[in-house]
């Protein structure tokens, strides 16, 4: 099939690509063509993982057995923490001098009659006659670069500053060498590619390149600068230059690889960072894929569209991991204030593709040891005296079980109502017995103290009676969303390595074939094999529980954060927690009565509900009223009628429903003394309907699940529309500028807050518990501006938004809309209703014949529902032929927002 081959780019790509069309069709004249001199190259080794080059021996046997016994090899990974060093067993790598490969490779095709002409320069590919043209010429690409139109390359660069330099020392194995200075963090990755020669990578931050000066420097100066920084771990030698320019690393990705007779790989098609592996050996296998697809078809055309249709996939999911995993270093800095195990845990996952099982697999010591010296050990970094558990008189040491707030009506008031709704009334005392049979079936079931029970319930007896069993026994609930996606369940349970599952009948086909011990089925017949119905599990277990010994700061329960920028986040709640609620919100400025009935719409496995329902009634003896099911407006007015509620706890979206619901001025909902909002800013206008309807607005505050429940809040006498509130008693709220300085009244700042119910972690993600939980405080990411003592919410520090009380990732529904097939692309923005709700906006170019009309925005909407989760889904679609374009062919956001805002006027 194939006559004349021309390639470009004598490097590993072009010289291997060569070598297999040589072999696949030796009939073929292959010419190579390198612009520099021979035996010029740019860097020192290469390296392989084990997987590549095991891959590499699958499919190029021959190569493999040049190139394995030149190459160097070892079977850890050390990172060197300014701290301590840490050693990731089983991280095995080989490698190879640059220089070397080319050599064998360079050998191998001429020995297969391939031409290489060096030092030829092209100005175009004019004079390139051959019927399938190869540009394997790296970054700076000729084929890529006539064509851009065709080829569609995407291009920008990351943060941090490189120099590959080399050392004449070799290092016992691939080493991260992290080190502070007085100008900053740099990083040094370095490994033997010879018996006396290692790469020496030198890489730091922005502010750390300019305050070394390194942007002003010749190579060999910022060598030896390097040399002096690094002198511990170089052991006295010196570094060696090689084109060692400091450069930013580029993020390149071609939409296409063909166009007519060209075709690219390698660098010249994408580029994947250093950190995670080799661009050899994406290059290397991209080659095989072409020659793999060249031979199977009929025609070179047909070929390489195969290549294009079988390769990209897979090359896109290595470079967005490696892309993830460059992203991880634009930060290191940060996140070298982590202890050197958990730095290490967080380095070692920093590709997103890496969890706890394939950790595990990969580096089965290193995560024993991590297990055993750092995971699950809860340290509150809150202070027992701080000025806010001293203003409201909160002792800590009080709160060793918070399985306490339920049991404390067992003398105070065992006969008063504790939950009512469809399924009737249940005394406290019945809930207790209840609750104590629960907690006796998680003993028997053979759990040990903390471990973990995924609670996948509706609002129902079940969940509260199991909720207070397990913490009284010393289990850990994790609360989870019932309209989590399957894969993201899946997620939960690995994380959290619950034992057991707790679900409604309805739900019980997800965990059929979940690794649990059990799987308990509440409110409904068991349907899956190996299940048990909660009756049973439950049945003659004893209805007195005493408590476990708890300390005041051991694991109590958890919640998931929604995953909006990557995956879910485990919330760590402690024991103390919902006591320091109770004694700052619910004390302060709910004010419960044991005659009130509460009725809180956002569901108990949320922190909202959670603490409207379970926390806050059951402290001073009131009645909650559960409703299970989705909260239509006409449901829960039923409810309101039915079941009397005296207090309200809904978010804006409701009032907003409620107030504009037709058939509200008809209803009797005289019961209610309060209404309480959150999440979001209610508008005037909902604020004043629901007023006229029940005597008095909603009382709107702000919380986070990562500080269990609200802690800024209007109060009932001093309502101010449009503040989330003051701080809650028990609360202390400082706002700081980018700076790092207090802001000034009036002046804009990210909001953090202190109190004794904060998270102290996030579990098994030291990395985010090191952006939010900044030593006692937590980092909310709100922007906020204090007038006299309230506080007006400004937006996020980030691009998260917060939808009906949820914070949604625009960027992550946009991604999903672009995996739609009718979606050429599209930009998702947050959007502000006439009521000043936020929702998502989405703006979207159709794919080419797909024409914009009801049907397909339905079936759009559709897609996010079913991908992500309802709340996630945009309110209103915009098409357009062309999404507005910067001069570098990004989406111009600031564009749409403009056109958005002038649409509105």
């Amino acid at each position: 099939m194939l006559g004349n081959v021309d390639i470009l780019g004598a490097g590993p790509a072009g010289l291997y690509t060569a070598i297999l069309l040589a072999k696949a069709f030796p009939k073929a004249r292959i010419r190579v063509t390198e612009q520099n001199p021979e035996g010029a190259t740019f860097g020192f080794g290469v390296v392989f993982s084990d997987q590549a080059l095991a891959f590499l021996n699958a499919d190029d046997p021959e190569i493999h057995d040049l190139i394995a016994p030149r190459m160097q090899v070892w079977r850890n990974m050390t990172l060197n923490h300014p701290h301590g060093s840490v050693t990731l067993d089983g991280v095995g790598f080989s490698a190879i001098g640059r220089l070397d490969l080319i050599e064998v490779l360079k050998t191998r095709a001429r020995d297969l009659g391939v031409e290489i002409r060096f030092d030829t320069h092209l100005a175009s590919l004019d004079s390139l006659g051959g019927e399938l043209v190869i540009g394997a010429d790296g970054l700076n690409s000729l084929v890529r670069s006539a064509m851009p139109d065709r080829f569609a390359p995407r291009l920008d660069h990351f943060k941090t500053r490189f120099a590959w330099f080399g050392v004449d020392r070799p290092f016992d194995t691939l080493t991260q060498t992290f080190i502070e200075t007085p100008k900053g963090p740099l990083n040094a990755h370095h490994y033997r590619f010879s018996e006396t020669r290692s790469t020496f990578i030198v890489e730091c931050e922005a502010t750390t390149f300019h305050a070394y000066a390194f942007d002003t420097m010749e190579e060999d100066d910022s060598a030896a600068l390097c040399s002096r920084l690094f002198r511990d771990v170089l052991d006295g030698a010196k570094l060696i230059t090689n084109k060692s320019a400091w450069r930013r690393f580029p993020r390149l990705w071609c939409d296409n690889w063909v166009a007519d007779r060209f075709v690219l790989l390698g660098d010249a098609a994408h580029t994947a960072h250093f950190s995670i592996g080799s661009g050899t050996r994406l290059a290397m296998e991209d080659a095989i894929a072409l020659t793999r697809a060249l031979q199977n078809a009929e025609d070179i055309e047909t070929g390489l569209q195969a290549y294009q249709a079988a390769r990209q996939p897979i090359a896109k999911k290595i470079v967005d991991a490696a892309n993830t995993s460059a992203i991880w270093y634009d930060g290191f800095g940060a996140k070298m204030a982590l202890p050197p195990l958990e730095f290490a845990y967080d380095y070692l996952g920093r590709s997103g593709r890496m969890n706890r099982d394939r950790m595990r697999k990969i580096a089965p010591a290193f995560v024993a040891r991590f297990e055993a010296e750092v995971e699950g050990k809860c340290v509150d970094p809150v202070p027992a005296d701080t000025p806010g558990a001293a203003e409201i008189g909160f002792d800590r040491s009080q709160h060793r079980n918070c399985g306490d707030v339920l049991w404390q009506n067992a003398t105070r008031n065992p006969d008063k109502t504790a939950l009512t709704g469809p399924f009737g009334a249940l005394s406290y005392a019945a809930l207790i017995a209840d609750a104590s049979r629960w907690g006796h079936a998680f003993i028997a079931a053979g759990l040990k103290r903390a471990d973990r029970i995924i609670f996948f319930l509706d609002d129902t007896p079940a969940f509260v009676a199991a909720f207070f069993g397990a913490v009284r026994a010393g289990f850990v609930p994790v609360l989870l969303n019932t309209q989590t996606k399957p894969e993201t369940l899946d997620y939960f349970l690995k994380d959290s390595r619950a034992r057991v599952v707790v679900c409604d009948a309805v739900f019980q086909a997800l965990f059929a074939k979940a690794a649990v011990d059990v799987t308990v089925v509440a409110n409904g017949a068991v349907e899956v094999a190996g299940a048990i119905a909660a009756e049973a599990f439950t049945q003659g277990k004893p209805t007195d529980l005493a408590a476990a010994d708890t300390e005041a700061d051991d694991m109590a329960f958890w919640m998931y954060s929604s995953g909006s920028t990557g995956q879910p986040k485990g919330i760590v709640h402690l024991h103390h927690d919902p006591a320091y609620i109770q004694r700052a919100y619910g004390a302060h400025i709910l004010q419960l009565s044991p005659d009130d009935i509460c009725y809180s719409v956002p569901k108990c496995f949320f922190a909202y509900g959670f603490g409207n329902s379970l926390i806050f009634p059951f402290s001073v003896g009131a009645t909650t009223v559960l409703m299970p099911g989705h909260p239509r407006t006409d449901v829960v007015l039923d409810a309101m009628e039915t079941f009397k509620p005296t207090v309200l706890f809904a978010l804006p979206t409701l009032y907003t429903a409620l107030a504009h619901h037709e058939g509200i001025g008809g209803r009797d909902l005289s019961s209610l003394r309060r209404s309480i909002s959150a999440a979001e800013i209610l508008s005037k206008e909902v604020y004043d309907a629901w007023a006229a309807k029940v005597g008095k607005g909603p009382t709107e505050g702000l919380g986070s699940t990562e500080m269990l429940h609200v802690y800024l809040s209007n109060r009932p006498d001093d309502h101010r529309l449009g503040a989330a509130g003051a701080p809650v008693p028990g609360y202390e709220v400082r706002l700081e500028t980018p700076a790092g300085r207090p802001a000034q009244p009036g002046e804009e700042g990210v909001m953090l807050v202190r109190a004794d119910s904060s998270a102290p972690m996030y579990w098994n993600r030291p990395d985010k518990t090191a952006e939010t939980m900044r030593g006692d405080w937590i980092h909310t990411g709100d922007l906020f501006i204090e007038r006299d003592g309230y506080y007006y919410f400004q937006g996020r520090a980030d691009e998260l938004i917060k939808v009906s009380g949820q914070w949604v990732w625009p960027m992550e529904v946009e991604r999903c809309l672009n995996e739609h097939p009718d979606v050429h692309e599209c930009a998702v923005l947050a959007h502000q209703l006439s009521d000043q709700r936020m929702t998502l906006r989405a703006h979207v170019s159709l794919a080419r014949g797909k024409t914009p009309d009801d049907d397909v925005t339905a079936a759009l909407r559709a897609f996010v529902k079913q991908r992500l989760m309802p709340h996630k889904s945009p309110r209103s679609f915009q098409y357009l032929d062309d999404l507005p374009k910067t001069g570098t062919g990004k989406i111009d956001r600031q564009a749409l927002i403009a056109a958005a805002k002038a649409d509105a006027a």
